[in-house]
């Protein structure tokens, strides 16, 4: 016997329910993404419009055709002299100080989430009550303070040179802001969720310290150190208003990407400018990029790992 037409199977008004709040979801996260990744699209495309194009279309998001040009890119790393250009040396700046601050502050938030978890210690309960009520002070309040006790200390060391001038600012631009509450208390939360029977076991074994947190407490957070990686990075790298406050009147030699990008093309109304600075923004992406495309498998499962609780 021929079977029937099969019957669709009917819903369950929970099943229908889920389905609609999915669909709703995904819906307000897509208008999201591209609220989000539009401002990146123009940027793109900008930069590659010609001069005729950035006056005449502005409102484009893409170049009109015959008007795509590379121009705003060229000379970027070598002038017409054959010198080394800007744009290597504010990158040179903002790689390395970037990577100085990410390494400092990951090396530092491990070391006082061990000491907060692992140890014993009195007025443990009191230093931690202390960072969840820093985290309400707006970070903004230090600004004034750290730029007058900069400028004293710069004028008791009396430095003028160029190479004085370049250490001191990149110290005090990485060194008072190595580490955070919120990723102290991110690394913490996963220290927590580590057996204490693994670490009693070692100690019993005769490890030490700095062997368990060597060998077994960091292996163990590298998903949690992958968010801390790429959410360091990102502020690092975009940070804006210390290092500007810290640059004012320098040479262009001392700038970060960011800080040169604000004050060499901002708020110029040449089109040829702003096609350099959509340019120059484009290559400020690209470390960014590289380093979420590096830690975005193990950011989910590290924020997943350590929910911040109390």
């Amino acid at each position: 016997m021929m079977n029937g037409p099969k019957t669709k199977k009917r819903l369950t008004k929970s099943q229908l329910t889920a389905r609609r709040e999915k669909t709703v979801a995904f819906i307000v996260l897509a208008i999201a993404a591209l609220l989000f990744v539009f401002p990146l699209i123009y940027m793109l495309g900008t930069s590659f419009k010609s001069d005729f194009d950035l006056q005449m279309h502005p409102d484009k998001i893409f170049p009109s055709p015959g008007q795509w040009t590379l121009k705003h890119y060229n000379g970027f790393f070598i002038t017409h002299s054959g010198e080394l250009d800007n744009m290597p040396k504010w990158m040179l700046n903002s790689i390395w100080s970037t990577a100085a601050a990410v390494g400092l502050t990951l090396l530092t938030d491990l070391i006082v989430a061990y000491v907060v978890v692992f140890l014993r210690w009195k007025g443990k309960k009191v230093f931690m009550k202390a960072l969840f009520a820093w985290m309400a002070a707006p970070a903004v309040i230090g600004t004034a303070p750290g730029l007058m006790i900069y400028q004293t200390v710069r004028n008791a060391l009396g430095v003028s040179s160029q190479a004085g001038t370049y250490a001191l600012v990149y110290f005090w631009m990485i060194v008072p802001g190595i580490t955070g509450v919120f990723n102290v208390i991110l690394m913490r939360n996963f220290f927590k969720t580590i057996p204490v029977d693994i670490i009693e076991s070692a100690k019993s074994d005769g490890a030490s310290h700095f062997t368990i947190f060597r060998k077994i407490v960091c292996p163990l957070a590298k998903s949690t150190m992958m968010v801390i990686v790429l959410f360091t990075f990102s502020a690092s790298w975009n940070n804006l208003q210390g290092p500007q406050l810290l640059m004012a009147g320098e040479g262009q030699y001392i700038q970060t990407i960011t800080v040169a990008l604000a004050e060499s093309y901002g708020g110029s109304s040449a089109w040829g400018a702003q096609g350099v600075s959509m340019a120059t923004a484009v290559f400020s992406m690209i470390p960014v990029l590289i380093i979420f495309i590096f830690t975005q498998n193990k950011m989910i499962e590290g924020l997943a790992a350590t929910g911040v609780k109390g």
